[in-house]
């Protein structure tokens, strides 16, 4: 494959960081991205009192859940992946986690629809940094054949947050639904659910104080004494270029996946409410401790699967690892919301998320592991890039759309959710599919160009 050439050497000298020190990174960049996913996440559980409250459709509701975190992610998260090729990461963790924090707490003091949608808008820049500069600081930390499972167990916080954001959130609910509705001075009227956004925004901005406490790991793969310089976007656009094929499967496939799970994740809540009618601090109980309990399972399981794969000789371990996921959440995805009991609606959920978590460390180091050191960052930025504005931004929406302009019918949301599975989950296998031969000449290129 011909392509651009990155200034690289085949064997990095130096060791990597102790295993003490790369176990306490990738501790705490878990906990960082726990946060993320508690920030945005925990919108789902308060939509539908937001709906009453604020008069809007499951249309506009879905822009808050999806479009007006995830255009402002994308626009943003190019340039802070630049700095994170080139400058400190750890530093930009910390920055970006303290402003997502307060703009979740802006949330909570939102008067109106227009203000809760800015207020997500600067959840979205804050969150844009975290990502290219936690996978780069947990890439240069690992043998190759580990990253996978690093990933994965840092992915760990993602299920956390979302489990987090259902369980302290119905919780918060609980805790603050006898609150009278307070007037604020300069600000107006405070609900009892937007405390929920003040609770859950406050500890982040502790937390970026942990964050200072890393050592920033040793760019790997460069040239001993040259200068580190930001690459040029055109000349990432020209690796990816050459490379398509391996990294539209990556990619690619990654984003239609996410668009198939993320209506899912983001209506679930409305699905028990207008299916059974449950509370919504039974849901969050119910659905968040389901989801802490078999989310890290499959996230371990697959990095360790991954790694077992690799010591194997199977350098295309991650991308098997996604398909065959992939392949069997389909089924699972289009059959849970049509079960008409709930308990055994939350089990096939349960099945769902373990399945599908057992690709998520593998996909991400997927392209973490074929990408040189010095447009990682950036690479990683547009796989971020794409999964916001197809995953997370479209994936509610199209729920939302089925439901209002198709069935016209709230209550048939159920169908809404299983359809979305039956029609994107095959692009997704045949995205990934058509890259998996070229995925081996990448992977084998990258260790003979940069180690």
């Amino acid at each position: 494959m011909d392509g651009p050439t990155v200034e690289t050497r085949p064997a990095p000298a130096h060791p990597y960081p102790s295993a003490r020190s790369a176990y306490y990174t990738m501790f705490v960049l878990g906990v960082v991205v726990m946060f993320t996913i508690l920030d945005r996440q925990v919108l789902a559980l308060m939509i539908e009192p937001i709906k009453a409250d604020y008069h809007i459709s499951d249309t506009q509701a879905a822009l808050l859940l999806g479009a007006a975190f995830s255009l402002t992610y994308a626009i943003a998260g190019l340039p802070l992946a630049r700095i994170a090729d080139v400058s400190n990461r750890r530093n930009l963790i910390a920055l970006c986690i303290a402003f997502w924090s307060t703009a979740t707490m802006a949330c909570g003091i939102a008067q109106n629809y227009t203000h809760l949608f800015i207020a997500r808008l600067g959840i979205g820049i804050g969150e844009a940094g975290y990502a290219p500069a936690t996978w780069s600081m947990v890439t240069d930390s690992f043998p190759r054949e580990k990253v996978a499972f690093a990933t994965g167990t840092i992915a760990i916080g993602g299920h956390m947050g979302n489990g987090l954001a259902l369980i302290l959130g119905g919780s918060a609910l609980a805790l603050v639904a006898a609150f009278p509705m307070m007037e604020l001075p300069f600000i107006g009227q405070l609900r009892p659910w937007q405390w929920a956004f003040i609770i859950v925004g406050l500890p982040g901005l502790l937390w970026a104080l942990v964050v200072m406490t890393l050592k920033e790991p040793m760019r790997r793969g460069l040239v001993v004494g040259v200068k580190q310089k930001s690459i040029p976007a055109i000349e990432v656009v020209r690796w990816l270029a050459a490379d398509w094929r391996t990294y539209f499967a990556i990619i690619g496939g990654m984003c239609v996946k996410t668009l198939m799970s993320m209506g899912t994740s983001q209506w679930m809540p409305s699905l028990f409410r207008r299916e059974f009618d449950w509370s919504l601090t039974h849901i969050g109980l119910a659905q968040g401790s389901v989801v802490l309990a078999v989310g890290p399972l499959g996230l371990i399981l697959g990095g360790k699967l991954s790694e077992y794969l690799h010591r194997r000789g199977m350098i295309d371990a991650d991308m098997k690892i996604v398909f065959y996921a992939l392949m069997a959440s389909i089924g699972l995805s289009a059959t849970f919301p049509l079960v008409g009991n709930p308990y055994l609606m939350l089990a096939l959920y349960g099945c769902n998320i373990f399945v599908a978590s057992l690709g998520i460390g593998p996909g991400t180091a997927a392209f973490q592991v074929i990408t040189p050191n010095r447009m990682r960052a950036q690479v990683s930025a547009i796989y971020m890039f794409a999964m916001n504005v197809v995953g997370f931004a479209l994936g509610p929406l199209v729920v939302a759309l089925f439901t209002d302009f198709l069935f016209n019918d709230p209550k048939d949301l159920k169908y809404s959710l299983s359809l979305c599975a039956v029609l994107l989950g095959p692009i997704a296998l045949l995205v990934i599919a058509q890259g998996m031969k070229a995925y081996k000449r990448s992977y084998a290129r990258a260790i003979a160009e940069f180690g």
